[in-house]
């Protein structure tokens, strides 16, 4: 069980520091940043190393903490998306590829669902 936090943690670490170099050197072009993603996979990693515990046992407070934020996290991915609906209307000037938009919604909703994993796992 410790290998599998230590794992999760380097994960995490590696993933956090392509994401700032990726990303930096997209922004610094003035590009939209493509490593988004990275971020969401860094969140997860630290996610995880926080929940190996919570989640070894598998018993009915695991399974409870996985079914609250999933169900929760169903709610936060309508409002992104209806965010996101509002932000890239045309009208309100604000223009993004598709890709981009997918890239935006998939990186809140992975980390919205390991992050409310985590404040279920504190919470119960």
């Amino acid at each position: 069980m410790g290998s599998n936090k230590a794992f999760y943690l380097i994960f995490g670490t590696f993933m956090f520091i392509c994401a700032l170099l990726v990303n930096g050197a997209y922004l610094s072009q003035g590009k939209f940043p493509e490593g988004l993603m990275l971020f969401a996979m860094s969140i997860l990693g630290f996610c995880l190393a926080y929940l190996v515990p919570h989640f070894a046992a598998k018993d009915e407070r695991a399974q409870k903490i996985r079914e609250r934020a999933v169900y929760i996290s169903y709610f936060w991915g309508l409002s992104f998306a209806i965010l996101l609906m509002i932000v890239v209307n045309p009208s309100f000037g604000i223009t993004l590829a598709a890709f981009h938009v997918l890239t935006l919604f998939m990186t809140f909703y992975i980390s919205t669902v390991f992050l409310n994993m985590v404040y279920y796992a504190r919470k119960y």
